[in-house]
């Protein structure tokens, strides 16, 4: 029978922040409607806009980066009680690893 209990608490839950949701947007503040509010504001003056695309070049090496620490990371913490040198083994290459990216 308490298996039941996960699957009822969830729903439960799911009901009550839905209630609380819909209770938030019909009894909170309304946003403008006008044109004025959806332009950005420059002092008074008209912004030629253009769209700028952001680079990726810098997020692919740093996101690769703290990959690999969090790999090293959960490694580390599975690995069985007496391997310590198999831990600094896999903390070695992937030091080395982390060392050609960083150098690259």
């Amino acid at each position: 029978m308490t298996f039941l209990v996960p699957p009822f608490a969830f729903i439960l839950f799911l009901a009550i922040a839905a209630i609380l949701g819909l209770g938030a947007m019909k009894f909170g503040p309304q946003a403008p409607s006008s044109d004025e509010a959806k332009t950005s504001y420059a002092g008074g003056e008209d912004i030629a806009g253009q769209k700028m695309f952001p680079g990726y070049k810098l997020f692919y090496p740093i996101a690769l980066f703290f990959t690999i620490l969090h790999v090293l990371a959960l490694l580390l913490a599975l690995l069985p009680t007496g391997a310590a040198a198999l831990g600094l083994f896999y903390a070695g290459i992937i030091c080395f690893t982390l060392l050609l990216l960083i150098l690259r």
